[in-house]
């Protein structure tokens, strides 16, 4: 009887994850409120792993690279504006536009994310309870309003590439825990959303994400 082994799984170094995550703004006016929902996030990132000389190898060390995409899904239809330097809020209805489904806000950013890891179980990390607590900077390499409507049965996406104000750089502090490839984490920024004095209805704005994340390799 022939056995079939196993192909053993690649050893790459470090580690890629990925990032499902939901959006919470703080301190945004009522006109600009969003849902949560439908505010996501999704973030790729690589990590290289660095083993800490204390702990019994229970510590790492984990910086990164990557990239973070933010939605923000407005409640009210309305959308952002920007024209002769100055950022605003209007009604879609104003736009003209019929059978509106959605409207929101997207920003893009390059990451750099930095992680300090424990395992319980040194011996077999890939399956061990784990917490981790960070710190992530960003820089934004693209923004953009979208709106999703219907003309005469055709779904159209309306896209308006503009900064709105928004902050060029993002900072904040970061926190994980799980067990093997599943994890939960938290982001929570601490830099302002906008610009000072240049975000729609003068918004900075914080924000929170909650979300799931999985161990590429």
């Amino acid at each position: 009887m022939k056995i079939r082994k196993r192909n053993a799984r690649p050893d790459i170094p470090g580690t890629f994850l990925i990032e499902l995550g939901w959006n919470v703004l703080q301190d945004n006016p009522d006109a600009m409120k969003i849902s949560t929902i439908g505010s996501r996030s999704l973030n790729l990132y690589y990590f290289y792993n660095i083993e800490l000389p204390i702990g019994g190898g229970r510590f790492e060390l984990m910086p990164g690279f990557g990239v973070g995409l933010d939605r923000y899904k407005f409640d009210d239809d309305i959308t952002l504006t920007e024209s002769n330097g100055s950022n605003g809020v209007v009604s879609i209805d104003t736009l003209d536009l019929d059978d509106v489904s959605k409207s929101m806000l997207v920003a893009n950013y390059f990451d750099i994310p930095v992680e300090l890891r424990f395992y319980a179980n040194p011996n077999d990390k890939r399956r061990s309870f784990k917490v981790g607590v960070g710190f992530k900077a960003g820089i934004r390499f693209s923004s953009h309003t979208k709106i999703k409507y219907e003309d005469d049965g055709d779904a159209i996406k309306n896209k308006n590439k503009r900064s709105f104000g928004l902050n060029r750089f993002r900072y904040g502090v970061t926190g994980r825990i799980g067990i093997g490839g599943f994890n939960v984490f938290y982001y929570q920024s601490l830099s302002d959303l906008f610009e000072s004095g240049e975000g729609p209805l003068e918004s900075t704005a914080t924000n929170i994400t909650v979300g799931l994340s999985f161990t590429g390799f």
